[in-house]
Order: structure tokens, then C-alpha cells, then sequence
């Protein structure tokens, strides 16, 4: 029986293989290919970041006025 440490190291495993296919396969194609990955990249990086600091900030609100 599957345990959740078990499905947490699959999930862990699986994203640095899926980094590694598309900077290997993907990325690596030619130039274009790569500032196309490298801008997507960034747009995700910052709108989860954006996402995650807007987050934190709820909880934190939500704590101090309790």
C-alpha cells in the first residue's frame, strides 16, 4: 500500500525529471526555443510567486486579527 511519503518522493521525482526532459529535449532545440522556455519560466516564477507572497500575506492578516 502506497504511503504519502511514497507519493511525495514520486511527485519530487517526477518534477526533476520533467525539468530535465524539457531542458534536454525541449530547451535545447535551438535559440528561439530556448528564450521562449526561459521567458515562460519567468512569467510563471513570478505570477507563483506573486500568488504565494498574496497568500501568506492573507494568513498572516487573518492571524493578527484574531
Amino acid at each position: 500500500m502506497a504511503t504519502l511519503t511514497d507519493l511525495v518522493v514520486q511527485l519530487v521525482g517526477s518534477a526533476v525529471d520533467l525539468v530535465g526532459i524539457f531542458v534536454t529535449q525541449v530547451a535545447l532545440r535551438d535559440p528561439l526555443t530556448f528564450l521562449v522556455f526561459l521567458a515562460g519560466a519567468a512569467i510563471t516564477t513570478v505570477a507563483a510567486g506573486g500568488f504565494g507572497l498574496l497568500a501568506a500575506g492573507g494568513v498572516v492578516g487573518a492571524l493578527r486579527n484574531r
